[in-house]
């Protein structure tokens, strides 16, 4: 019978590519780690790693055993929080927010949670959408908070609020200070945007070059607001 050990040990060589970086992240030794993984190969009558001088490359078929044991893992580690935490939230809940959000949400959200959830331990990790995403589907995160929508049909979501997009001009400009600006108005060249990786400069960039027919401006779920 193939262990959970074993599945982590693969899993960690399948993020690292390297037997003495899993190892590390598993806290055990090296050789201990190769035996785990030869063990695996043999009860799954399979080779998962093709060992080669100063690299780790994983076959197909350990591709998606590292794969399918990601989705084992994090299974057992609901199992075991459902156990514990039944009747009350408390223990540590590890959650994911990208950079756009956390400034504005958790000064507000943190303190009332700690207040009505004293045993709760929260780890915030703040980061780009694609990792956190990730790490989601790893099980290394419980939760994230991000911009809808995601790609990954497996996971499930929840809209908690919908945010507008705000037009930053310089004072001396000529428009109205309130009032809707039309998605032809916006100069691309002249946009200020986060680099790349956030979600809110593709945003912004598919939302300015959102057209229909012949290169006519559309009504975006969004729009921009001066």
């Amino acid at each position: 019978m193939i262990t959970l050990r074993q599945l982590r040990y693969l899993a960690s060589l399948a993020r690292h590519r390297h037997f003495g970086r899993a190892a590390a992240d598993c806290a055990v030794t090296q050789p201990a780690l190769s035996m785990q993984i030869r063990e695996l190969e043999v009860k799954l009558d399979a080779e998962l790693v093709e060992r080669r001088p100063g690299e780790v490359v994983l076959t197909d078929t350990g591709l998606d055993v590292a794969q399918r044991a990601e989705q084992i893992l994090a299974a057992a580690r609901d199992l075991i929080d459902f156990a514990r935490h039944r009747e009350v939230l408390d223990g540590t809940l590890k959650l994911g927010i990208i950079p756009t959000l956390a400034p504005y949400v958790l000064p507000r959200m943190l303190p009332r949670l700690q207040a009505k959830y004293p045993r709760l331990r929260m780890e915030v990790r703040e980061t780009q959408t694609r990792v956190l995403l990730e790490e989601l589907v790893r099980g290394e995160l419980d939760c994230v908070m991000l911009a809808l929508p995601t790609e990954d049909a497996d996971l499930e979501t929840l809209r908690l609020f919908q945010d507008s997009f705000l037009l930053a001009v310089p004072a001396a400009d000529e428009r109205p200070l309130r009032g809707r600006v039309a998605v032809a108005d916006v100069d691309q060249r002249r946009l200020i945007l986060l680099e790349e990786g956030h979600c809110l400069r593709d945003q912004a960039l598919a939302l300015c070059s959102t057209t229909r027919g012949e290169g006519r401006p559309v009504s975006a779920r969004r729009h921009l607001q001066q």
